[in-house]
């Protein structure tokens, strides 16, 4: 009687966990592009770059997300910036001025650090087009700030983001504890069975990972240790606040990259 009471119990991290994608503060810089006298520029990236938008592929510079860029002026109000890696597609960005020039809609691939270069996020879903995982995609809603350029395309100027989120829930996460094992999985096609000890499971469907390894803190905490081989690629926290709906996520690569981030649970 015992056991089959212990196994009704639901733990904190037990659900499906979804992030929260907040925008910029008010204070934050504004994205700022050009694209005037056949030149694209983004002067908020960083490093920032200027591309020839003749619709070839163009070297990046330096750029982490891609060795070479393609910028397409599809019509007058949409461009489209392709990067390659390597022959492979590791960026895509979807540029879309609204008819009164004072919105704009970005859809743009998410990207994870590895090491000194971000990795676009794939999803394991696909999208019947072929059997490759597709680019987890971000969609952005942006406002003008200021004034329209005189002469350039209507997606140039500095843009405020208001909204984002993933196109598809794509990181949508779902935990489940039994006893000492966590299962993982999401719709990205990622997933995970670790026991709470330290000791190593397989990490499957992300390239980035070949193992994890998993460790409870307290109640509402746990750490998570990523690895590839036996370099330790990443760690994670993961903390659920007493409500039960809010987790807190801390990302750290060891390298001096770190992202924390909110989510919530859906179901």
């Amino acid at each position: 009687m015992g056991r089959s009471t212990g196994a009704l119990v639901t733990s904190p991290f037990d659900g499906t966990w979804r992030p929260r994608y907040d925008p910029p503060g008010l204070d934050a810089p504004p994205d700022v592009v050009s694209l005037m006298h056949g030149l694209f520029e983004c002067r908020s990236c960083r490093p920032p770059y200027g591309v020839p938008a003749d619709g070839r592929e163009h070297e990046g510079d330096g750029n982490p997300r891609f060795a070479t860029l393609q910028i397409i002026v599809v019509d007058d109000r949409t461009v489209r910036l392709v990067g390659r890696r390597e022959g492979l597609i590791t960026y895509e960005s979807t540029l879309v001025a609204g008819a009164d020039g004072n919105t704009m809609v970005e859809t743009r691939t998410a990207a994870a650090q590895a090491g000194d270069v971000l990795v676009p996020m794939l999803s394991g879903r696909h999208d019947g087009s072929d059997d490759e995982p597709r680019h987890v995609m971000f969609r952005i809603s942006l406002e003008r700030v200021g004034a329209p350029i005189s002469g350039a395309h209507l997606v140039s100027g500095s843009w405020r983001v208001v909204e984002l989120d993933l196109l598809d829930h794509d990181e949508d996460t779902t935990y489940h504890l039994s006893g000492d094992q966590l299962v993982m999985s999401d719709r990205m096609g990622r997933s995970y069975a670790a026991i709470l000890d330290g000791s190593i499971a397989p990490y499957l469907g992300d390239p980035r990972f070949t193992g994890v390894s998993m460790r409870r803190i307290d109640g509402r905490t746990i750490e998570e240790t990523n690895l590839a081989g036996d370099a330790v690629v990443q760690v994670t926290t993961w903390r659920v606040d007493v409500d039960g709906r809010t987790m807190h996520v801390r990302f750290d690569d060891g390298a001096g990259h770190v992202m924390e981030q909110t989510g919530f649970k859906v179901r």
